[in-house]
């Protein structure tokens, strides 16, 4: 993490044991998703991986960050997005929320995620423009040469030998392949959304 990172930056890795959180703008996370989604048991956000939202939550109540962006998965809509909800509003937080999927971007990747953008009832009340924090899903110029073909394309063919060729479980490899975390265009608009957002505020 350091490499990413560099050393002067805080580092923990244990969220269950970070206390007294310094003041930022914006806190980003996706606790884990194993209870939530559809490869899980369906225990939901009560359960032992996912139920990390409470330590997300407590952060979040102890630094009281201008914005808020939550990451998950869709299955998150039915499996306990009430309880994250509640718990926003409960500490002054509204919030939007939508899902989406790296074809909206032009990414060859259809995995959808539920993103999540919350901010404080008080700058809620401050807009100058009631309209919603996301905006229109994009492709920046700078990767239309990178990703051709795939702008308007919304769905991805299953690879032919995939699971069959290499004994690995269906998907695995093509996971390995494509990666498994938030496409960095995909974060690069949901900072961008906010970005526009915080404007109308000025």
């Amino acid at each position: 993490m350091k490499k990413n990172f560099g050393e002067n930056h805080e580092i923990n890795r244990d969220i269950r044991t970070y206390s007294n959180p310094t003041f930022v703008d914006i806190i980003s996370g996706g606790f884990p998703c194993q209870d939530i989604s559809v490869a899980g048991k369906g225990v939901g956000i009560v359960g032992e991986r996912s139920g990390l939202w409470t330590e997300m939550y407590r952060v979040i109540r102890e630094v009281r960050p201008k914005y808020i962006i939550i990451e998950n998965s869709p299955m998150l809509l039915i499996r306990g997005f009430e309880r994250v909800l509640c718990d926003l509003s409960e500490i002054g937080y509204d919030a939007e929320w939508q899902c989406l999927s790296g074809t909206d971007f032009g990414i060859q990747q259809g995995r959808e995620r539920l993103y999540c953008i919350a901010y404080s009832c008080e700058v809620n009340g401050k807009r100058s423009i009631q309209e919603s924090i996301f905006r229109e899903p994009y492709l920046s110029g700078q990767y239309t040469r990178v990703y051709p073909g795939w702008r308007t394309r919304q769905s991805i063919p299953s690879p032919r030998f995939a699971g069959k060729s290499n004994e690995l479980p269906d998907r695995v490899d093509r996971t390995e392949c494509i990666g498994n975390a938030v496409q960095p265009i995909i974060a690069h608009y949901l900072f961008e959304c906010i970005k526009i957002f915080d404007k109308q505020l000025e």
